[in-house]
């Protein structure tokens, strides 16, 4: 299956269910768990200008590094990702993304994402971030090939901790036919002049783990 372009890996197995143990309950319980803290950490740091990196309108282009654990043997595989976001009122933006991935075994996967969202600031100089989309995943293995559709559900937390400099993250929840994923994000961005930043971010999930370098440029 498909986990995250903030960009997002993708798995070539349905995901594993979920435990009996852990109810839907709890997975909601420990997301709000896991935004809180973001929130109170980057209250806690000593904050820049909102005005001088928290854009919602850029275009960004990516490389992404992805490890799948299929039954105890990982299989690497990488790629490219685009993404792209525009706001359309002072609270609320339209996104788009996609993932062309190659994985070893002769394993091809791609995720095309579009969606909208909305922000709201938790105090003057950071955001929390809601995002809702449309998820279709493709996966290709050799000679076959398997579709499918599906959507996405994303949560983040966004704030200028230095001058130029941003972190955010949060998680994303997407389902589809084989399955479903959550994945814990975290991204950072350094802004070389005022519309162009360089971006690091790291997405991990059940079976997934992948790192992405990307260049943004806001307008």
């Amino acid at each position: 299956m498909l986990a995250k372009l903030e960009i997002q890996p993708v798995s070539c197995r349905p995901p594993a269910t979920t435990p009996a143990s852990l109810t839907l309950r709890e997975i909601y319980s420990m997301q709000r768990r896991i935004l809180s803290g973001l929130a109170a950490l980057a209250a806690a740091l000593p904050l820049a200008s909102h005005a001088d990196v928290m854009e919602y309108s850029y275009a960004e282009l990516g490389y992404v590094d992805t490890s799948l654990d299929t039954n105890g043997d990982d299989i690497d595989g990488n790629g490219f990702a685009l993404r792209g976001s525009l706001a359309v009122n002072p609270n609320f933006f339209v996104f788009a993304g996609y993932q062309d991935l190659d994985f070893d075994f002769d394993v091809d996967a791609s995720l095309l994402e579009v969606g909208g969202g909305g922000h709201w600031p938790l105090s003057d100089k950071i955001d929390l971030v809601g995002k809702v989309g449309i998820v279709k995943a493709e996966i290709d293995v050799g000679r076959f090939d398997d579709d499918d559709d599906g959507f996405l559900l994303g949560a983040r937390v966004r704030g200028a901790v230095a001058p130029k400099f941003e972190l955010e993250g949060g998680f994303d929840y997407r389902d589809i036919d084989v399955g479903d994923e959550t994945t814990i994000v975290l991204e950072g961005r350094y802004f070389f002049i005022d519309n162009v930043a360089g971006g690091l971010s790291v997405a991990i999930g059940d079976d997934v783990t992948s790192l992405g370098l990307n260049v943004r440029m806001t307008f």
